[in-house]
């Protein structure tokens, strides 16, 4: 799947919007997704699942200071989640919504493998600044915030309880989020007729509305002398499929 999602994120270059994007409205955007696939990661770990804590210290009697807590309790542990989520964040690509011109990302391809219907609603954009991928604003968002992170999680009441980090972290604390960035249904909401008014003012868009566009891969290249010599092979194929006719008998 990453190898599909990698071939296609090379296939949008030539057809995404060229902008300078806010950065701290992408931020937004990340720390906010860090946080679903965290919270889905948690939820998805077995409860007797128990890591060691503490250090290599030893105490009085000679025992290492350690003692065992759920791993989804674990600084470490979540640690390492959201390490994993961070270079996940490749699958992601910038879009804006069609409706309203709003900034998002999106996964490309679904768990399944399919495409991802979300992007019938959007046209991709290119960051001006495509030095910073979006696994690295995921990596600085976790740096800079990660003592405020772990806590949340390791300090959590129960155990089925996930905190809210999203509004704690992206809003109250580390303030990259502000209400108006959220995706609402004025942006999500997208019909065929809004796709054709759309065609009529921006032009066919091959990735918009309807999936895929139907790319020919069949067909052959100009020679390098700048000739498609499709039309002299067919010729030639006709000619050796012709059955020839046998001589005529000298004439005695």
């Amino acid at each position: 799947m990453r190898l599909n999602t990698a071939i296609f994120s090379v296939a949008i270059l030539f057809v995404a919007v060229s902008a300078k994007i806010d950065p701290q409205n992408l931020r937004c955007l990340v720390c906010r997704q860090t946080f679903e696939e965290l919270n889905k990661a948690i939820k998805g770990v077995e409860k007797w699942k128990k890591v060691d804590v503490g250090n290599f210290r030893m105490d009085s009697s000679g025992n290492t200071m350690q003692q065992k807590v759920p791993a989804h309790r674990s600084a470490v542990y979540i640690s390492e989640l959201i390490d994993g989520i961070c270079k996940k964040m490749d699958d992601y690509v910038r879009v804006y919504y069609k409706a309203t011109g709003k900034l998002a990302i999106i996964q490309l391809m679904t768990p399944d493998g399919g495409m991802n219907p979300e992007s019938s609603k959007t046209k991709f954009v290119t960051d001006d600044d495509l030095n910073k991928s979006l696994e690295y604003y995921c990596e600085r968002m976790f740096e800079d915030n990660e003592d405020e992170i772990t806590d949340l999680y390791k300090n959590r009441p129960e155990d089925d309880v996930m905190p809210n980090a999203e509004r704690e972290i992206c809003f109250d604390h580390a303030k990259y989020c502000e209400e108006w960035m959220l995706p609402n249904e004025n942006d999500t909401t997208w019909t065929p007729e809004m796709e054709a008014e759309y065609i009529k003012v921006h032009g066919p868009d091959p990735y918009g509305f309807g999936g895929l566009p139907q790319t020919q891969f069949h067909q052959q290249a100009p020679d390098s002398d700048g000739y498609d010599d499709t039309d002299d092979d067919e010729e030639e194929l006709a000619a050796e499929d012709t059955p020839e006719e046998p001589l005529a008998k000298e004439e005695l």
